[in-house]
């Protein structure tokens, strides 16, 4: 680590035991599709306390099998946060559901609650709600299944920055409170396998479909075969070569090297959340007492992830620019990032959609004011106070 280094918003942490584990796979005798991928899902599944997971190759995969193991389809309606990454509401345009976006909770910047049940009380039937822990705060579950119960939707929870969070005491992807959970291991995620994802689930027959969809539709299960004369030979003993391809699916494996080396950080989940929150903290001393900036709030339901730490500047008070703002920012070797720019901003859903903008003055009003600046696990208390200290400067001298 150098001591001038650039401090991006955030960045994976690899250890030498990572390496070590990566090295190890690359010398034995499956690289993909062996007994790392199974122990990893094991592992996963009892840390976050659900029946079962579901490796996959990326977040956006994860989102994508679940809607499909959900039976989403061209005839439904689907629901999701105004602001996420946009891989939160393509899962639903890739199988060619209707989407519509719910506005957001102007503290949490998760669902908003109200907007989300004067949308269900519409007409229209909707047939999955997405609702994303937006930087690692978990959405308020309680209320969401409340409403899961009384409008008969399905409920997945965009998980993809809450590992190492939870929600009234639950850990985050127990699906205590919804069907699916997703995850990603992006590189900028609380622990990385390059690109990679994961599902949990606590149905049996949404998580044999799960598999289905990861693996091309393919299974080899001879119980289940319907060709009967192609899968058996005249003994009645299954053909050893033999699989059927029973639905569409997907090649959306994830490989031995990558579960090991996940698997291998999910074993420090727990130290790499206390460090994020710890890194918040000591922003939210710090700032506390800036007019023009606002800190996140954690509602007492939640344990943070702190995925990202997203502030919001009240730029018309500064009189200058949030580009003007993040090049200042750089020039000091200092990293930051809006995240995210609301999806029914984007052209392909403006198009398409045309959504009315006035519909969601909080998402607006946090697009205008959010930057996200460094929080990861091995920034130091020197590069921390150059954030602040160069932050404070910005805040008080432009």
């Amino acid at each position: 680590m150098t001591n001038n280094r650039f401090l991006p918003y955030s960045r994976q942490f690899i250890s030498k035991d990572d390496i070590k584990k990566v090295v190890t796979v690359l010398k034995s005798d499956f690289i993909t599709q062996g007994p790392e991928i199974i122990n990893f899902e094991k592992n996963f599944a009892k840390y976050v306390g659900s029946k079962y997971a579901v490796a996959c190759a990326t977040g956006t995969a994860a989102l994508h099998i679940s809607c499909l193991a959900l039976g989403i389809n061209n005839k439904s309606n689907v629901l999701t946060s105004a602001v996420t990454f946009v891989a939160s509401a393509n899962c639903a345009e890739f199988i060619g559901a209707n989407i519509d976006f719910v506005d957001i909770d102007k503290q949490t910047h998760c669902i908003s609650i109200e907007d989300l049940e004067k949308k269900l009380k519409q007409n229209k039937k909707i047939d999955l709600v997405i609702v994303v822990h937006q930087a690692g705060h978990s959405s308020d579950m309680e209320k969401i299944s409340k409403l899961k119960k009384k409008y008969k939707f399905n409920l997945i929870e965009d998980s993809c920055h809450a590992l190492g969070g939870k929600y009234n005491k639950f850990n985050v992807g127990s699906c205590n409170y919804s069907d699916i959970s997703t995850f990603s291991f992006h590189p900028v995620k609380p622990i990385t396998t390059g690109e990679g994802g994961m599902v949990t689930t606590n149905n049996k027959k949404i998580y044999e479909k799960l598999i289905l969809y990861r693996t091309h539709g393919i299974h080899k299960n001879s119980k289940k075969f319907t060709n009967l004369a192609l899968a058996f030979d005249k003994n009645n003993e299954p053909n050893r070569w033999y699989y059927e391809m029973t639905d569409l699916g997907y090649n959306y494996r994830l490989t031995d090297i990558q579960a090991a080396l996940g698997d291998n950080q999910l074993k420090r989940i727990d130290k790499i959340t206390k460090k994020r929150n710890q890194v918040a903290n000591f922003y939210k001393k710090e700032f506390k007492n800036i007019s023009s900036l606002t800190l996140p709030v954690v509602s007492k339901k939640i344990y943070h992830s702190y995925h990202l730490f997203t502030i919001l500047l009240d730029f018309k008070k500064l009189n200058i620019s949030k580009n003007f703002f993040m090049k200042k920012l750089a020039e000091n070797g200092i990293g930051s990032q809006v995240l995210y720019i609301p999806v029914f901003l984007q052209p392909y859903y403006k198009k398409k959609y045309n959504f009315n903008l006035k519909n969601f003055p909080n998402a607006m009003h946090y697009y205008e004011r959010a930057l996200s600046i460094p929080i990861f696990y091995d920034i130091t208390k020197k590069e921390l106070k150059k954030v602040i200290n160069t932050i404070k400067k910005l805040t008080t001298n432009i």
